[in-house]
């Protein structure tokens, strides 16, 4: 199997969907040996930060001189992005060996009468493999979705749970109600694991205990008190979390609160504090308000749910308020995207959309007419070049007084992620 054909059994397998349960996962595990016990776990799950969270644990871990695995999904730039070792992302020969392998067992699971895992399964399975076999001292594992049944949650007890703030998302799967949605993401908490968790809503943080209390694991979950800004610009924030100073990149005051959330998971580690900052400080994540050029100032955010979209508002409102904001704007079709209008749409004064490029993607048009509702000026365009040719026609030379934003998934940001800019 060559990486093309490797493609395309996954693209295949993706018209499975989403299946819920776990047999079918841990018995194709069990046919290959069970390679998700081959290094220690640490596992998040969450609604909004798992991304950046990790991108600071895994950071601080690389500094203090460990080998890294971590499982990331949904991916921006890439596929093989979801496999990473040290930042360094899986080759296509491996992936496509690794997939033969898994294949070969599949195969051999139907023929005894099992269901195929799903697409998502089988990713899951391959980054196990990829991570045993290279002997990395932790894998960093993020949830695709929910907790309890996701396909992550097939590891023995990790060194740590980990909570990003939990709110309210993919209703159909998880459940109508804060508690029933944090009841799902609380099944990744197992006996033995030190649980950690980033300030949550009352409703949450009972769930969470309770869970803890249960199992009898100790739980820790950031305290909002506990943090003080010392100083903040477009560039950076400098804060303080119990008394010890730290300097971030990634903008946002949620962004400190993901980085409070990894020093936690760092200290339970035993990571030196040295580490810790070094760590922090140089943690890029792509695509969480990047600022990708100068003149104008432009910024990609992938904010795709409710919570996000207000985070986005909020740090829009803070960092630039004597800015006149233009927005490119695309979303998928099964999110609350009448919501993210009404969010943002009060400080949007000229919007074009696209249709993000998969079967997702909500008709720019659809979209157009919620925000043209809004009394706000707007336009389409066919593709991320088109859209930003039509954002820079509109500024004209009064570069200054602008900002482009581009967000609304992560399902189509790569592109101005990776345009260069004079």
């Amino acid at each position: 199997m060559n990486y093309k054909e490797a493609l395309q059994y996954i693209e295949e397998k993706n018209k499975l969907g989403i299946v819920p349960g776990l047999d079918n996962i841990k018995e194709l595990l069990k046919r290959l040996g069970n390679p998700e016990a081959g290094c220690k776990a640490l596992h998040i799950a969450g609604t909004n930060g798992k991304g950046s969270v990790f991108a600071f644990v895994e950071s601080a871990l690389i500094e203090a001189g460990y080998k890294i695995g971590r499982y990331i999904s949904p991916t921006i730039f890439t596929y093989l992005e979801r496999f990473q070792i040290n930042k360094k992302y899986m080759n296509e020969e491996t992936f496509a060996r690794l997939l033969e392998t898994v294949a070969g067992k599949i195969s051999e699971m139907e023929e005894d009468g099992y269901s195929s895992p799903t697409a998502f399964e089988i990713e899951t399975v391959i980054a196990f493999l990829f991570f045993a076999e290279e002997e990395c001292d932790y894998m960093l594992l993020e949830c695709g979705m929910g907790g309890t049944l996701d396909a992550t949650n097939v590891i023995p007890a990790p060194v740590a749970s980990v909570f990003a703030q939990i709110s309210m998302d993919h209703m159909q799967f998880l459940g109508e109600t804060l508690e029933e949605i944090a009841q799902n993401k609380s099944g990744i908490i197992k006996e033995g694991s030190a649980c950690i968790s980033a300030p949550q809503e009352k409703e949450v943080s009972k769930v969470l205990k309770s869970v803890c209390a249960d199992k009898e694991d100790e739980y820790t979950e950031v305290k909002n008190k506990d943090i003080e800004v010392v100083s903040e610009d477009e560039t950076g924030i400098s804060f303080s979390y119990k008394n010890n100073n730290y300097l971030i990149k990634l903008l946002g005051e949620h962004q400190i609160i993901n980085a409070a959330t990894a020093i936690e998971v760092l200290r339970k580690l035993d990571i030196d504090e040295r580490y810790i900052k070094s760590g922090l400080a140089k943690t890029t994540w792509q695509g969480r308000l990047t600022r990708v050029c100068d003149s104008p100032l432009m910024y990609v955010d992938g904010a795709h749910n409710e919570a996000a979209w207000i985070t986005l508002r909020n740090n829009i409102n803070k960092y630039f308020t004597n800015k006149r904001i233009i927005y490119i704007i695309g979303v998928l079709k099964d999110k609350e995207y009448q919501k993210m209008v009404d969010i943002l749409c009060n400080n949007m004064e000229y919007a074009i959309t696209i249709t993000p490029d998969t079967p997702r993607g909500l008709d720019k048009k659809i979209l157009a007419g919620l925000i043209e509702k809004k009394g706000v000026k707007t336009d389409m365009a066919e593709t991320a070049g088109e859209a930003l040719e039509k954002a820079f026609s509109y500024i004209g030379e009064d570069k200054k007084d602008y900002v482009i934003m581009v967000c609304g998934s992560l399902s189509f940001i790569s592109d101005y992620l990776n345009m260069k800019f004079e």
